[in-house]
């Protein structure tokens, strides 16, 4: 699944982390880590980030040459 496959997450899930729930995306949207703001959006079981945030920052180590092919796929020239 590629970046394009997933919808950016709506601004308007946004909390901060201590007031997160179950199931929000914990990926961290502020730039003061002291009052971290969370992205919030919906997130499948079993995972802290939503889709969209999830394929920023999860790359499976199958082997050398499947990373360096995502990694190329994330950073388009």
């Amino acid at each position: 699944m590629k970046m394009s496959d997933v919808e950016e997450p709506d601004p308007r899930h946004r909390a901060k982390m201590l007031k997160l729930g179950s199931r929000q995306c914990r990926y961290i949207v502020s730039d003061d880590l002291r009052s971290a703001v969370c992205c919030g959006a919906p997130t499948r079981e079993g995972s802290s980030w939503c889709d969209w945030h999830r394929k920023r920052v999860f790359v499976p180590t199958y082997g050398k040459g499947h990373r360096d092919a995502l990694v190329s796929e994330a950073n388009p020239s």
